[in-house]
């Protein structure tokens, strides 16, 4: 089931199969931001990932003693949600564990999403809850893309990723192959808040970034103006994917969690970057998107 909610200034779109955000589209520029899953670059538009973001090694994981299959990026955004509330600018949806569920990730969970439209903002809200009776580990993050350029008016050269304070990200070097995290690094930014897009930006690969302390990034055309900003307070870690040769489309991609690092143990509790939140309680985070 596909919804839209609606305002005087935006138009969002939604799938109940992984909660995913189909469209974020303003009424003042007259632009559609969100990538809308043309096949020559990427089919989707923006996954949620739960209860892992990133690649697992072999696909498998110890969890509670125990051998669990696990696939990249995990299960969440391969199943249907359940509708909870809905309204002309507001939708909660919800997945809970079942049978399914708990042969790949041995936990009793709740993941609640919620979508809301504002005067000057939209706003995605992540909730997860703990419903086991062990404290739960685990991983959250986006998986949106969106039009780079951002019009046809600009080029990828005209365009930059701007992040609101000064930033020191690191680019984690990745294996060959497999793409897990080596614990070789290079820093990406110093000091900076702008990373210059080109159509070369992914001629190597994805950036996998980390050490990410920013409230907002925004994606801009310093030719047009044109900008989509994301709220991203909270989520530590960043991917940067996209095609090579010639830019199309750039997935930004903030992360509670990451890639299995090389040479992991599989021990889920032990895992590089999982949150955890308590026997029941609950844990938080929320994406801001403003279009112009």
């Amino acid at each position: 089931m596909i919804y839209t909610l609606e305002n005087s200034k935006y138009v969002v779109r939604v799938a109940t199969k992984g909660a995913e955000l189909l469209g974020l589209y303003s009424k003042e520029t007259e632009l559609e931001y969100m990538w809308q899953g043309a096949s020559e670059a990427w089919p989707a538009h923006s996954l949620l990932l739960f209860p892992c973001c990133g690649r697992i090694d072999r696909s498998r994981i110890i969890a509670k003693g125990k051998q669990h299959a696990l696939a990249m990026h995990g299960f969440a955004k391969d199943m249907e949600f359940e509708v909870l509330e809905v309204g002309a600018e507001k939708l909660t949806l919800q997945l809970q564990y079942n049978a399914d569920t708990l042969r790949a990730f041995p936990y009793k969970f709740g993941l609640r999403v919620e979508f809301e439209l504002f005067d000057d903002k939209i706003e995605q809200r992540f909730t997860v809850l703990n419903w086991d009776e062990a404290e739960m580990p685990f991983s959250l993050g986006g998986h949106p893309a969106f039009f780079c350029p951002v019009d046809l008016d600009s080029e990828a050269e005209d365009c930059v990723l701007e992040f609101d304070c000064p930033q020191q990200i690191k680019n984690f070097g990745l294996e060959a192959g497999t793409r897990l995290i080596k614990k070789d690094e290079y820093t990406i930014l110093v000091d900076g808040t702008t990373l210059r897009l080109s159509n070369d930006f992914f001629n190597q690969g994805p950036k996998v970034l980390g050490n990410v302390n920013a409230k907002t990034v925004r994606l801009k055309s310093e030719k047009t103006g044109h900008y989509m900003e994301m709220g991203i307070e909270g989520f530590p870690f960043m991917t940067l994917w996209g095609v090579g040769d010639r830019m199309t489309i750039i997935a930004i991609e903030p992360w509670c969690g990451t890639s299995d690092v090389s040479g992991t143990d599989h021990v889920w509790e032990n895992k590089y970057g999982n949150e955890k939140v308590a026997s029941g309680d609950k844990w938080e985070r929320k994406f801001v998107f403003k279009l112009g």
